[in-house]
């Protein structure tokens, strides 16, 4: 159900919301939301991504644009206990590459967070990786 409030913006971009709809779409103390924002239309959208307690990684990479590619990184994340949260793909134009951008949980992972990396990058398709930890 869709809900309509003004809200006044507090100081540095803080935003209040009542605390009625908090509870029910989750904003809760360290929970994780993707926040995106269109700078041309004036809009943000929240979309709750894990509750509190998770460990986050933010996996970037770039890989060639062939079938299979995708399935062989959730494999390996499968494997290893990562679970994806977010995952967003797109085509680099005319260069056969693809960028992927996901969130995972390492949280119950049963690999450290550079042998989740070293094993990534021994994808043939793999050309670049970076990890960040999101705190």
């Amino acid at each position: 159900m869709r809900h309509y409030e003004i809200v006044r913006i507090k100081e540095n971009g803080k935003v209040e919301i009542p605390l009625e709809f908090a509870y029910e779409i989750g904003l809760l103390k360290d929970a994780y939301f993707l926040v995106e924002i269109d700078t041309d239309l004036k809009e943000l959208h929240l979309e709750m991504v894990a509750l509190p307690g998770k460990k986050l990684v933010e996996i970037e990479l770039v890989v060639e644009d062939k079938p299979g590619v995708l399935a062989k990184i959730s494999g390996v994340l499968g494997r290893n206990r990562v679970n994806i949260l977010f995952s967003e793909a797109e085509e680099l134009e005319g260069i056969g590459l693809a960028a992927i951008v996901t969130v995972v949980d390492v949280s119950e992972a049963k690999i450290s967070i550079e042998e989740l990396k070293d094993e990534l990058e021994n994808i043939e398709e793999v050309k670049e990786i970076t990890l960040k930890i999101l705190e």
